[in-house]
């Protein structure tokens, strides 16, 4: 990769990334997680040039004229995937942790007051997990490299963390930086230092068994990051959460009711299987699942297992098995049911859970289990989880129970006016509430939504029955019904999971009914953007969401809004910062698609990416050519970021992008065909935006003929979705229609 500096002169950089099977390709090794080895690393460079590895640096000598060798101390046993060097000009800023473990951020020159919020988070990291885990960090030094072009985000190299820089460079003012950013930030960097220990120290014995390592680092994330919180390093809490948090077990409910999905705990046999494992099931199902048991059985108890983990398998490898059996050893979850026992279903089965809800006397309700899918009219297997029911009632009361067959009738002592299951949202299945129910819940949430209801509970409930509407499981009548108490409601969790999913409905539906749609959506963001929000994260980013949704549906004071700042944005010669949805609305309502090109093409990566994001909404099919060109040619983004131009193009113009793609298929296949995340995201976001059945029909031929790569997967997801919401609009959209007529 390469930068260039403020007088244009280019810089190179040399890195490397082995995971998940590239070290085979660096150097002779027997190249799986569990095959662990040391290593003596030794550079020859340039003398201009700074070279760093997994360990500190040993020793320079001179080689050659203007040439040396840096040797670095040899590491302990490692995997071979772990193994890093980069070789750069960057300059190197220093702290410590309590403990004196050196933490060093390389960076490039000019951006000296850009790492100190990253260097503060790892320090705090490394020294929290230490407490956490009851184990010192392994090694002597941790490293940090922000790199110019690097696709996969981040990487935890041990010792040796190399990152995408837009993720990582921050003004230590963080008001010139957006506190997103900074939650994201943190978030990763925590992450990455998790597998220190969960990865790095204690690696997966195969592939198969990537959600362990991943699982881990993206739960331990959470603790982590309220460490920071609580030592007012970082944000509240709750605006930690409802940036990341929470989104990480519905996004993981939302891909895993496809009935292309995986177990998390899957055979892997081929390299092109193990790059394809990096996807929401392993990360963010592994983590919700992992959050289940620590809630089940304790922090405490959790934590000492974890430990004890750590200590039987540090420099080592471990199982599924192996972690299961080492949680057992801390007691059972409930009664006689062992964490191995319970949880060994839930990593090795795909999918999950569905749990329907039925009255059948004043005191009485019958529960029944199938697998949900996210598909009309789909006909459930007789598929059976072991499921901790958690259940509240209109007193408050929270009930704990084992539901371990198919159905389950659960009777109380008095009549409940209803009932709530999975409360808090913590184990990880849904609800389908019949419609008696739905109603009383709806009344409920109408007259005093927080009575009863915890946020994380009203998060469920919204997300549970807008899914249950998608599989026509319940009337989408009643899930909208339920969805006008919106406007109460000051929850950003609660907002941001229902609105990209009535929109993602509205897509969905024919003209006619559309117009319908649209109003109701006028009406319920108009009355969401009278909201007293408070400027937190949370706050500012539920504000930004309910006006680019605005501006969608035509709301005045969204609109009003939108005015304003185009205004005050070219007032300011440009200069100013705007989002992309002003500048969509700029490209899309007031024709200034010219103004923004220009604009584009004089800008840099990533301020530009406001440009190209709100001008893929063009109109005027000449800048939408040269956006698609730009995505393989372009030197407006490092090439990590050009398959998100196609991307964002495939939102407003999915024909356009569908035949682009087909079009220069082999170049976009042979750039990314072998990434971990590019290629899957870039398949996945073209074809989930496809609608006509023209376009459908062309993408299967077209697909059907062609290797897809780490693709593969995605593909099918994303296309399982498109023939969902086909399937849906045939049966139910007279429903949704009715309604809104009648409202």
């Amino acid at each position: 990769t390469e930068y260039t500096d403020e007088d244009g002169e280019v810089h190179p950089v040399v890195a490397t990334h082995l995971e998940p099977t590239h070290a085979r390709k660096a150097f002779p090794c027997f190249d799986e997680p569990h095959l662990k080895a040391t290593f003596s690393i030794m550079i020859d460079h340039e003398v201009k040039y700074r070279a760093v590895s997994n360990m500190p640096k040993m020793k320079d000598r001179s080689v050659r004229s203007q040439f040396i060798r840096t040797e670095f101390v040899r590491t302990p046993l490692m995997s071979t995937y772990l193994v890093a060097f980069v070789l750069s000009d960057f300059h190197e800023k220093r702290a410590y942790t309590n403990r004196g473990v050196e933490v060093s951020a390389f960076y490039r020159p000019g951006r000296a007051d850009m790492v100190d919020m990253g260097l503060n988070t790892l320090t705090k990291s490394i020294e929290f997990f230490e407490t956490y885990l009851g184990r010192v960090f392994p090694l002597p030094k941790l490293g940090v490299v922000p790199l110019p072009d690097f696709g996969i985000g981040a990487m935890e190299n041990w010792g040796l963390i190399t990152i995408r820089e837009d993720l990582f460079y921050c003004n230590s003012d963080t008001s010139t930086v957006d506190s997103e950013s900074i939650i994201l930030m943190r978030a990763i960097l925590a992450h990455e230092v998790a597998h220190m220990w969960f990865g790095d120290l204690v690696s997966i014995r195969s592939w198969n068994d990537l959600w362990l390592k991943e699982g881990a680092a993206q739960m331990l994330m959470g603790p982590a990051i309220q460490n920071l919180v609580s030592q007012g390093h970082a944000h509240s809490e709750s605006d930690m959460k409802s940036s990341l948090l929470v989104f990480s077990q519905f996004t993981a409910l939302d891909v895993d009711s496809s009935i292309n999905t995986h177990p998390v705990s899957m055979d892997i046999s081929d390299p092109t299987e193990a790059a394809s494992a990096f996807d929401a099931i392993s990360y963010s199902k592994s983590s919700a699942l992992l959050t289940m048991l620590r809630s089940l059985i304790g922090e405490d108890r959790f934590r000492q297992g974890v430990s004890k983990y750590i200590k039987c398998f540090q420099y080592g490898a471990a199982s599924l098995d192996d972690f299961l059996r080492t949680m057992d050893t801390t007691g059972t979850i409930y009664r006689k049911l062992s964490a191995s026992k319970f949880m060994n279903a839930w990593l090795t089965m795909p999918g999950y859970p569905v749990v329907d809800v039925t009255k059948i006397s004043d005191r009485s309700y019958r529960l029944t289990q199938s697998r949900f899918v996210n598909r009309p009219n789909y006909r459930a297997t007789r598929t059976k989880w072991p499921i901790m029911v958690t259940l509240t009632t209109a007193r408050g009361k929270v009930h704990r129970f084992q539901m371990s067959s198919r159905t389950k009738v659960v009777t109380f002592n008095y009549r409940p006016h209803f009932v709530k299951l999975n409360v808090n949202g913590t184990m990880f299945f849904r609800t389908n509430y019949d419609s008696q129910m739905i109603r009383q819940i709806s009344e409920r949430l109408k007259k005093n939504h927080t009575h009863i209801f915890t946020e994380d509970d009203r998060a469920s409930i919204v997300s549970d029955v807008l899914a249950m509407a998608k599989a026509n499981k319940c009337p989408m009548s009643e899930a909208l019904e339920l969805i006008r108490y919106l406007p109460n409601e000051n929850s950003p969790i609660v907002w941001e999971l229902a609105l990209p999913t009535l929109h993602k409905i509205g897509d969905t539906l024919s003209n006619t009914t559309h117009e319908l749609f649209q109003r109701f959506m006028k009406d319920l963001i108009s009355k969401g953007l009278q909201l007293d929000l408070p400027d937190s994260v949370g706050g500012n980013s539920l504000r930004r969401s309910l006006q680019y949704y605005g501006i969608l549906y035509g709301a005045p004071a969204a609109l009003k809004w939108a005015d304003k700042q185009c205004e005050a944005w070219v007032d300011s010669d440009m200069r100013q910062g705007v989002s992309s949805f002003i500048v969509m609305y700029m490209v899309k309502n007031l024709n200034r698609s010219s103004l923004v090109w220009d604009k584009l093409v004089a800008s840099s990566y990533p301020q530009n990416t406001v440009y190209y994001e709100g001008l893929a909404a063009s109109p005027q099919p000449y800048f939408i050519t040269r956006l698609l060109e730009g995505s393989l040619t372009s030197d407006w983004v490092p090439m990590q970021n050009r398959p998100d131009i196609l991307s964002v193009v495939a939102y407003y113009h999915p024909s356009r992008a569908l035949h682009f793609l087909k079009e220069n298929y082999d170049t976009y296949f042979a750039m990314y065909g072998d990434a971990q995340f590019i290629f899957s995201n870039l398949i996945s976001a073209v074809v989930s935006q496809l609608k006509t059945d023209e376009d459908v029909a062309e993408a299967e031929e077209f697909f059907r003929s062609v290797d897809l790569g780490t693709a593969e997967r995605a593909y099918h997801v994303a296309m399982d979705e498109v023939q969902n919401q086909r399937g849906w609009r045939r049966c139910c959209e007279e429903d949704v229609r009715k309604y809104l007529s009648s409202t």
